[in-house]
């Protein structure tokens, strides 16, 4: 179905049946899917692009991909988009700050009982707690905990995408955060800092050009379940035309039977 166009586009892969993964791609402009392939490695950005020639497109003229930081999408991007520039998903850096929260709140809680089931405490916002959380969320950060500190620099992470007004006011304020992040003897967030300076310009081209995998987030969801549905597609392009159907813009006036 590749509807080859040269706005953005968002690619993200999706489980197809267990560790079986297929790639959406999905106009972002249009908020519909476009392209379905199997994979999640450099040669689904590949199928997308050798499609999108079928198409009579031009796959030099795509400028913008919202994607996460897997290095497959990463190298096919740079491969076969060759013009596009990559957009990180502040949602997926999002998700990767919790994870690395978490990961310190276990490694300090396996020796401080006061952690003892906080965990939703540190990954959620204050607007989300009730009013009792909030006071032991306060309490606790009083302790000087070294779980707090990786909540506080999620928060300021969480700020910077909130309060930033430029591109380069994110630049600097992302630079010292990570520079806080690396000398805070916090190893996972140490490791989450290293992620974000491999990452770094394609984080910071969120603040100029704001876009998400938002719809591809809420395509996943119906796709799963198109799948729980029909207990799964074994066949390929049969699954892909259910895609299609369901997250896409098909002609169906064009189709004619003989």
């Amino acid at each position: 179905m590749t509807r080859c166009g040269y706005g953005p586009i968002g690619i993200d892969e999706t489980s197809r049946r267990g560790h079986n993964y297929i790639t959406v791609v999905a106009d972002l402009v249009e908020h519909d899917v476009i392209n379905v392939t199997p994979g999640k490695d450099p040669a689904t950005v590949e199928r997308f692009s050798r499609d999108c020639m079928d198409h009579n497109g031009v796959p030099e003229y795509v400028r913008l991909v919202a994607c996460d930081m897997s290095l497959g999408f990463r190298k096919g991007i740079r491969e076969h988009l060759p013009h596009a520039r990559r957009i990180v998903d502040r949602f997926h850096v999002a998700r990767h700050a919790n994870e690395a929260v978490d990961k310190a709140g276990k490694t300090e809680g396996r020796s401080n009982p006061l952690l003892k089931r906080t965990k939703y405490l540190w990954l959620r916002n204050e607007e989300s707690l009730t009013e009792l959380q909030v006071e032991t969320k306060r309490n606790l950060t009083r302790q000087r905990l070294k779980t707090g500190r990786a909540c506080r620099m999620r928060e300021v992470l969480q700020d910077i995408y909130t309060d930033s007004r430029t591109p380069s006011e994110a630049w600097v304020r992302l630079h010292r955060l990570c520079s806080w992040m690396m000398h805070s003897r916090l190893e996972p967030m140490k490791d989450f800092a290293r992620m974000i300076r491999r990452h770094f310009a394609e984080i910071v081209a969120y603040f100029e050009h704001p876009y998400t995998n938002a719809v591809l987030e809420g395509a996943d969801s119906v796709i799963q379940n198109v799948k729980r549905r029909a207990r799964g597609f074994r066949n390929m392009d049969y699954f892909a035309t259910m895609i299609y159907l369901t997250c896409g813009r098909l002609d169906l006036k064009a189709v004619t039977t003989t």
